[in-house]
């Protein structure tokens, strides 16, 4: 089997718990990450900007994603050469060209309008978001997607251990209105015979 290669927008590396569960199914084998220099500047302004991190914990977390993903990378002056002829929305072009310089097969987004289908086809890229994505990689390696999820359940440890079915509540949006990640968490949780239930209040 081919790994999808997906460059990550900031929208997603930006949100919590996405980014950490794409890393624990990247780390899995499921799907190869893709940044660049330009895309982790945006997530840390928008951290540092909302105050979801402090400096100090952007650093060490983008250090930890650096170090486990070694190739992530992609280099930033050959996306700049190329950002301004992409066919897309100006503020996402450098995006675009990120994939086209790498050779991904996917943008892994939560502005999907930024992407349309009509720019990207011409391209033989798509646009999908966070929660298609892991839908795609479940079909196609539930190993992985279901190694994430019980790999993911095991470091959370607040306000105490979670189980897998907590996870996916969270993920199902089980006590909040926003559910991050609805259709993997409906699909992961009839693989794994089990049903959200909602997550502990986190302190």
């Amino acid at each position: 089997m081919t790994l999808r290669r997906g460059v990550i927008d900031a929208s997603v590396l930006y949100a919590e718990p996405v980014r950490s569960f794409l890393l624990w199914v990247a780390a899995e084998g499921g799907f190869v990450p893709l940044w660049t220099e330009r895309i982790l500047d945006e997530t840390r302004s928008n951290l540092l900007t909302r105050e979801a991190l402090t400096t100090e914990q952007w650093s060490r977390l983008s250090d930890a994603m650096c170090e486990a993903f070694p190739d992530a990378t992609i280099d930033q002056a050959a996306v700049d050469a190329l950002a301004q002829s992409m066919p897309n929305h100006e503020k996402d072009r450098h995006v675009l060209a990120a994939a086209v310089v790498s050779n991904a097969d996917v943008v892994v987004t939560s502005n999907l309008r930024h992407f349309q289908p009509f720019d990207l086809e011409p391209l033989s890229k798509r646009a999908l978001s966070p929660d298609e994505l892991l839908c795609e990689v479940l079909a196609a390696d539930p190993f992985s997607a279901l190694g994430a999820v019980q790999l993911q359940a095991s470091v959370m440890h607040n306000p105490r251990p979670w189980t897998e079915a907590e996870l996916l509540g969270l993920f199902a949006g089980l006590g909040r209105s926003d559910p991050p990640l609805p259709a993997f968490a409906a699909a992961a949780a009839q693989a794994l015979r089990i049903a959200p239930v909602p997550p502990p209040e986190r302190r």
